[in-house]
């Protein structure tokens, strides 16, 4: 039995982690570069440093670990691997979605979950206009933002019109998003397989509102309660991903989801929660292969 991890950034200790549990559980996984594969369309997938080094064992389930910011193309890898009948718990169109946040925002309202009233445009003006009719403060994000880069609170039309006119004349593309008054609080589920395996409340440190931890938000445990779960679960299933993270921003209107994260971060969540997070990943990964 082997299972491959395919990873923008291979030498990541969450990738150690991984290797690491599925040892424990008696099986190999493999890293590949996902940037330095070549997938060819008669279902055959080159990688290595040598021109022509062909992936000749097939492994028994494959999971892409890949972050926003990377070209849609390092999924390619994993399109091949599903086309010759390999198994992923996150298909290439859940990933994409949930890399794209205004296409997530249309797969979670399509399955009636809650987001915060988003708008997209191309013609900043327009777009400007519009987002000030959802009442200030708002926010803008790059449709492609991660850990909270590319994610602006703007208080002002003023602020809004020469942030969006800024971005569209650098050919970024955005959504403005009503804010959230959460009180630099959001919560952390991390689905695998249809279930919630760990949880962390996440707060802003002082002076700041995005509560991400690549922004040093302080973690908690969260043992979270049947909505928070219904929620999480929900968006999971949404976009298709049998593994995610799924972040809630809970205010006195009620919670809404913010964001669902294909290729989420999970170390933290370990320490915070002392869940074995990579064990939970890897038995997935084992039950999809095992499923065929």
């Amino acid at each position: 039995m082997e299972l491959v991890v395919l990873s923008a950034r291979p030498e990541l200790a969450a990738n150690r982690r991984l290797v690491e549990a599925a040892g424990s559980q008696g099986v190999q996984l493999r890293i590949i570069d996902a940037t330095r594969t070549v997938a060819v369309s008669s279902g055959t997938l080159l990688h290595g440093d040598s021109p022509g080094d062909l992936l000749t064992d097939v492994p028994d389930c494959a999971l892409a670990r890949v972050g926003n910011w990377r070209p849609d193309s390092v999924l390619a890898a994993l399109e091949v691997l599903v086309k010759v009948g390999v198994p992923t718990p996150n298909p290439s169109a859940g990933i994409r979605a949930g890399r794209d946040h205004w296409l997530t925002v249309l797969a979670l309202t399509a399955a009636g979950l809650p987001v915060p009233l988003t708008v997209a445009g191309a013609d900043p003006e327009t777009l400007a206009a519009e987002g000030a009719n959802l009442g200030f403060p708002v926010v803008i994000k790059q449709r492609r933002s991660r850990m909270g880069v590319g994610v602006i609170r703007c208080d002002r039309r003023d602020h809004l019109e020469a942030v969006l006119d800024s971005l569209w004349r650098v050919g970024d593309e955005v959504i403005v998003q009503k804010y959230i008054g959460s009180g630099g609080v959001s919560l952390r589920l991390l689905v695998v397989g249809g279930r919630v395996v760990a949880a962390a409340r996440f707060r802003a440190e002082a002076g700041e509102w995005r509560s991400n931890a690549a922004r040093g938000a302080a973690a908690d445990s969260l043992a979270p309660d049947p909505e928070e779960v219904r929620l999480a679960v929900g968006a999971a299933a949404a976009l298709g991903l049998g593994v995610c993270g799924v972040d809630l921003l809970p205010s006195a209107a009620g919670t809404v989801i913010g964001e669902v994260n294909p290729t989420p971060g999970f170390q933290l969540l370990e320490r915070t929660t002392g869940i074995d997070v990579a064990g939970a990943i890897v038995a997935e990964m084992l039950g999809r292969a095992g499923a065929q």
